[in-house]
Order: structure tokens, then sequence, then C-alpha cells
């Protein structure tokens, strides 16, 4: 089970493990090459000889011994090739040219890898439009999307690109069962299967948990891997991961220019250029650069990145890759509106205010980050057939932002909204090392193992400040100011010297993990694992002095069993545990209570069904039950409880080409979440919040032509509740989606370019309705109507 099976074309091949991709494919070029050089003669075209000419032999200069190689599944397939070729029958010879020729069947490592579907790092594989066939994500194994025992939602780059997605969070918007939660308009936030997360974020499998928003100008595919994932990825991750996979040098010649500019003054640029240098050096660089405003008044945006990447490949088994990312995001930070009404028997609602309000000070609101992130991976492959992988990540997250923003609901009597406001310091710099080593072996014919160990050790180091706002005095303001509803931004001058956190964390993590994948005949797979993780936190408060220090030990395991009564249909069910140290997503809920806390925990018990109804349409469903326990709910501004919840749901998703000119991505969830226990009984049996009971999505693009096409979609999400006191309903909502799609393909302007326009329309009948939430009173208003052109030029 380690690779998408050969039957679906989709290029990894199940049982001998090969990097490579379609090997039919290769074996048919490889066939095709050496008889074409069987064939071949000299330079130029001569009448046949009547007598075959004397042999020629060319003596290369000697070579130092080296250790014969262990033949791996390309070598044979070469050798197969020129067998084939030695024994087909020979055309008459010909004259041979003076110069001499060298013939390789070969000619770099990059067009041999280009070729046979070789994919660098991990992520999905056999991508082909919407459809990823497999991925090495989720079990750091090539594995087939039929051969996985767990919910797992691809997002290629083709369906990002078509739906005009450049965050993720608009990425995310079309997943089913996962809520984009507003993250204070200051970081990606999102709800997956009931649980809320800032943290569960991961770039190439790699923890990256700072707060901040994620572009996606040099992502080639986002994953999305539910229910809980620790003996992968480590701590947290109860509800699910979601994996950004990069754009690497592969060898491919881009050159790629994109524009994009529409509602809201944006203007966005990105830059695509890549090549192999010589045979064995590729280099890569991703850019962009964005300016552009919003629908809320006074929003403002400038965000732009670099990305430089290198692959070396200094023998055929092993190849090194260097990337360095810079990435700023400067934007104003927006926490929406306040709700309104209410009462104890009957629920309150967003209050009725133009989309646009901005609540607060506008010039004392904004969000900084500025990331610097390197990372070294290293991949080597063994004459007996062990693969090491060796990855290194280095992350500094330099995160700042200020706020003000309405606290309190409108008050009835007097119309007044009350602005409250603070700035937070949050740096963070991460270092993390992980080591997989992956060998497959045959027990029998008929039982084969892909066995994976390794162990991962990390650093990080984080710091929490924060001081509260004081209105128009520095010393002696309040720390709160009201202002008429109908009147929502405010000018007061606004101070923050009211210090309220001083925190610091300094975290030392190491793990080891062992998992099998085990084929038994083409019928049964099982997938079985367990990850140790020693977790060591001290913490240190500047204002009070306090110091803690808190260690959790802890074992994730997952088994997991799949059923193929056919080729086509996969069945599976699977059962893993995940934790989170009382610390909490981001470290800093540590306290003399928490500290004496053990960690929470996730169960989660899933079946499921994965069917390849088409060659490359995808039909899958689950069924689960996740549950928490030891969780510190939130309850108003600053309180938390301890409880334990539980979600159950389904989904189903479908995705991939129904026709070769139709693509769809269809999902739809369907989850109940509600608080099982909790320190205080009255929070008993509520609803956790940010989970909408039903969430669809339906994408799809249709090309009527090669030159045209047009796309459409729709999202929709039930009502749901901001907060565990269920006070406020932020009512559910239908949207819907449009593009054109125009291809005029190559030298449509005679300079040798591609060039391809797409319009996209968001929200097309423009209704009204509120996207997310962040608390009761921070409730986030949906973009109305907005058109955006996108122009890529490829040379």
């Amino acid at each position: 089970m380690s690779g998408v099976d050969t039957s679906t074309g989709n290029g990894v091949r199940r049982d001998k493990g090969s990097l490579c991709g379609n090997i039919s494919a290769a074996r048919r070029a490889l066939l095709s090459s050496a008889a074409a050089l069987a064939l071949a003669g000299g330079a130029r075209a001569e009448p046949a000889a009547t007598t075959p000419l004397p042999a020629v032999r060319v003596d290369a200069p000697q070579e130092k011994a080296r250790p014969a190689p262990r033949p791996t599944p390309h070598a044979n397939v070469r050798a197969r090739a020129v067998r084939h070729a030695a024994q087909a029958p020979r055309a008459p010879a010909q004259p041979i040219a003076p110069a001499p020729v060298a013939l390789r069947v070969e000619k770099t490592f990059w067009d041999s890898a280009t070729a046979s579907g070789v994919v660098l790092g991990r992520g999905p594989i056999g991508v082909q439009g919407y459809v990823a066939a497999g991925t090495s994500s989720a079990t750091k194994t090539a594995t087939s999307i039929m051969d996985i025992p767990q919910s797992v939602s691809i997002l290629t780059k083709q369906q990002m690109q078509d739906r005009g997605s450049v965050s993720l969070g608009q990425a995310l918007t079309y997943v089913p069962g996962v809520t984009v939660v507003q993250g204070e308009g200051n970081r990606d936030q999102i709800t997956i299967r009931g649980q809320d997360t800032t943290a569960d974020f991961y770039t190439d499998g790699v923890r990256d948990d700072a707060q901040y928003y994620r572009d996606l100008y040099n992502i080639s595919a986002v994953e999305v891997l539910k229910g809980p994932s620790a003996l992968i990825f480590g701590r947290g991750g109860g509800g699910g991961v979601v994996n950004r996979v990069t754009k690497k040098a592969d060898g491919e010649t881009i050159r790629e220019l994109g524009f994009s500019t529409g509602s809201w003054g944006r203007k966005r640029a990105t830059v695509d250029l890549g090549q192999a240098v010589s045979d064995t050096v590729a280099l890569r660089l991703n850019a962009l650069y964005e300016q552009s405003y919003g629908f809320r008044d006074f929003f403002d945006l400038e965000r732009y990145g670099v990305n430089p990447t290198l692959t070396w490949r200094p023998e055929e088994n092993t190849s090194v890759t260097l990337s360095y990312e810079h990435f700023r995001d400067h934007r104003t930070a927006d926490r929406g509106i306040p709700s309104i009404g209410g009462s104890p028997v009957v629920p309150a609602y967003p209050a009725s205010t133009p989309i646009n309000s901005f609540f607060g000070n506008a010039d004392a609101s904004y969000s900084k980050v500025d990331l610097n992130r390197a990372s070294l991976v290293v991949d080597h492959k063994t004459d007996f057939g062990l693969e090491i992988r060796n990855q290194t990540v280095y992350a500094d997250y330099q995160k700042r932002y200020q706020n003000t923003f309405p606290d309190q609901p409108v008050a009835l009597a007097t119309g007044l909204v009350s602005i409250d406001g603070y700035v937070a310091s949050n740096p963070r710099q991460n270092i993390f090392n992980q080591t997989d080593f992956t060998y497959k072996f045959s027990m029998t014919p008929d039982i084969r193992h892909t066995l994976l160990f390794g162990a991962e050790i990390g650093n990080q180091k984080s710091d929490d400040w924060r001081d509260l706002s004081r209105w128009n005095d520095p010393f002696t303001g309040p720390r709160r100011v009201n202002t008429p509803f109908w009147f929502p931004s405010v000018y007061n001058q606004v101070f923050f010297t009211n210090p309220n956190r001083r925190r610091h964390t300094d975290l030392d993590l190491a793990a080891g993990y062992v998992q099998d994948q085990i084929e038994i005949t083409k019928y049964v797979d099982v997938v079985a694992g367990v990850r140790f993780d020693s977790f060591d936190l001290a913490f240190a408060d500047g204002l009070n002095g306090q110091q803690f220090r808190r260690a959790d030990n802890r074992w994730s395991p997952r088994v997991g069993l799949v059923v193929k009564p056919l080729e086509e249909l996969s069945l599976y069910g699977s059962w893993s545990r995940s934790f989170l140290p009382s610390a909490g997503d981001q470290f800093n809920v540590l306290n003399v209570t928490t500290a004496s806390l053990g960690p929470q925990g996730f169960e989660n018990y899933e079946v499921g069904f994965k069917a390849r109804i088409l060659p490359r349409l995808y039909f899958t469903g689950a069924l689960y039950q996740l549950d928490r326990t030891n969780q510190q709910l939130t309850v108003g501004p600053i309180g938390t409880i301890i409880g334990d919840t539980r979600t159950r749901g389904g989904e189903f998703g479908l995705v991939g080409n129904v026709t070769d000119e139709w693509q769809v991505s269809l999902g739809y969830a369907h989850q109940a979440a509600a608080i099982m226990s909790a320190q205080n009984a009255g929070a008993i049996g509520k609803v956790v919040p940010s989970v909408p009971r039903d969430t669809f999505s339906f994408w799809n693009r249709y090309d009527i032509t090669p030159m045209f096409g047009v796309g459409a979609g729709v999202v929709h999400n039930s009502r749901f509740y901001p907060t565990i006191d269920n006070a406020v309903i932020v009512p559910g909502y239908t949207r819907v989606d449009g593009a054109v799609f125009f291809n005029p393909g190559k030298n449509f302007f005679g300079l040798g370019e591609e060039i391809s326009a797409q319009v996209n329309i968001e929200n097309i009948l423009g209704a009204t309705y509120y996207a997310s939430a962040h608390n009761n009173n921070n409730i986030m208003p949906g973009a109305p109507r907005s058109a955006y052109v996108t122009i890529n030029a490829r040379y």
C-alpha cells in the first residue's frame, strides 16, 4: 500500500514503491528511444550501403572502481529496453559522421524525472487538473487516496487558480467540514470537525504554527487531513491539519508572470521562474507583491514575498533541496461588527449596520508580520532500498498587531457601543529536525510491508506581550470609550500604556514514531503505528515573576483497515488518538491552575469509503465521532472553564473529471458538536462555537472550446453560534460565484508567449451575509459582489 494503483494511470507504483510515476509510460518511452538509437546512423541521410561497416570501438577513459549498485526499477527498465532494441532487426548501417556523437538514453535527471513523474518532496501525487490520485503527506509515504484510512481533501493548484483563491482562507472556504473563523482580523483560524485551532498549519509537513495570514503565491497544493493526525504531525491536530505544499525546483523550465486587478483596488503581481542550470542543479524563484483595499471602511493591505529554491542532485539516488522565504503582510486589523438585541430566552443577532462600517479607530488598528523561513531537505536511497529523508527548518516570525474593536453588544436603551483595544507582540522562533526511514519488504509474495520509522526534535521560543488601551490620556484615560451605533468609527486618541502580559515560553520537544503499512493481497491493507512525544515547556511571567514548568510524555496511536472488494472501491475504518498540552495552541493559557492539568485528549472513530467511479473522478464519504477531553472553553472575554466535547458527523465529496471538458469539486458535511460535561453545569449541552450543522460547496469548470471556458460555484453554511453561551446567532448563508476563462494559446501576441486570462466574480447575486466571527461582538460581514481579472503569461 505504498503508492497509487498502477491501474489508475496516475503515476505511483504500488508494489515497488518507485518514485518515478507511471512505469509503463517510462518503459514505452525508453523502448522507443533505445530502438531509435539501435536504428540510428550518421548525422545526414545517405544511400544505404551494400555491405555492413566494420565495427567501431570507442574506449572511454578508465573509471575508478566503484561498488556495484543494487539494480533499481529504472535500471531494470532501461536494461530491458536495451535488450529489446538489441534483438530488433537491424537497419542497413549508414556512414558514420566524422564528429563524435555522445549517445545517452536519459539526457539529465531533470529530463527523466519530468518524463516519469518524479515528485520532489512530499505532497500530492498523480495530479491531473482538480484531482490528486494520492499523497505522501498522510503517511509520509507515497500512498494512493484509495489506501488512506482517513478523510483527505486536496486542493490542487488548478482548483485554487480557477476559483481565484490567493489566500489560505479563501481556499479553505470550499472544503466541507472546515469553517474559516475570523481570527481577530490578524491571523488564519479555522474549525475542523468542531475543533478550533490557530496552530494546526504546516508547510511541507513541518509545523507552521505562528499567527498570521498565509498567501498561496508559492504553493502548489493545500491538503486538509481530517481527524487526529498526531502519529505523523505530533501534538494537536485533533480535528485535522492543513498542510501547504510549496513549489519545488524540479528542473522544469518555467517563465510565468501573473497580474490581477479588480474590486477594492486590487493590484497583485506574481512571478514564477524555474529551470535546470546543469545536469544536477535546478533553481526556482517565486515572488509576490500586492497592494489592495477592501469593502470595509479604511481597510488597507500590503504584502510581498520572495521564495528562492535550489535542488542539487549529486547522484541518481540523492537529492538536496534548499529553500528560503521572506514574507511580509501588513494590513488593517478589522474585527467586524457587534451584536444587538437578545434576552435570556431570545438570542441576539449581528447588528443591522452597513457592512462596510468600521467599529473603532482604524488609524490605531493594524497587523504586521515578517517571516523568514529556511529549510534544508536531504533525500537518499541506499543500494539495498532504505529511503532516508532528513529535513531541517528554521523559522523566525516577527508578529505585532494593534486593534480597537467593539467588546459589548449595542446598548438598546442608549444606542451606544463600547470600544476596547490593546496592542500585542507575538514573536516566535522555531527550529525543527525530522528524520524518516522507509523500507519496503515482502514477508510472502502476497504480504508486503512499507515500514516507516523516524524521529523529530525541535525548539520553540515564543513571547506574548500585551498592553491594554487608555483613551484620551496615556496615564489616567479609561480603557474603553463609547460611540453612537450610527457613528461607529472613533477618532479619539488612544494610548497603549497599561501592561497586561509579559509571557515567555521555551519549548523543547522530542518524538519517535513507527508505522507499518501492510498490503495483504490486493484486497486488504492495514495501517498501524504509534508515536511517542516528550513535551517540556518552561513558562515565565515577566509581570508577576511567576515561573512554571510542565512536562508531558504521551503516546499517540493510530490503526486503520482498508478493504478493497473491487479495484475501484475501498472501504475503511480507523481509530486514532492525539493530545494537546494544557498550555494550548499558542502556549498562552498556562497559569498556576492549568499547569497542574493534564493534556487535552482527542479520540476519533471513523468509517468511510472511496470510489473511483471514472478514471479521473473520485467519490468519497466518511462517518466519524470525535471526543475531546479536558478542553479549556472560553467564557466571556477572558474566562475559561474545563469541559469535554463531542462531534459526530458525516461528509462526502466528489472531485475530478466528469468528462474531458467538465471538472467538478463538490463537498457536503453534516456535523453536530456539543459540550458533554463542564465545570459550569449551565454549559452542558451547548453547541460548540463556529460549527455550522451543514456546509456545502460545489465548484465546476466546463471548457466549451480549447480557448473558452466557464466556471460556477456555490457555498452554503448553516447558522452557527460564536461562543459557548449560544447567546448570539450568526445566520446561515448561500453565496454564488462564477468565472470565465480565456486561453488563446501560444504566441498570441507574436512574442512566443502563452497567455491565459480569467474573470472571477464572487457573490454574483449580491447576498448580504456574515462569513465568520471571533466572539459575540466581533462578527465579520461577507464581501458584496466582487470581480477580479487575472492575466498569466508563460514564456
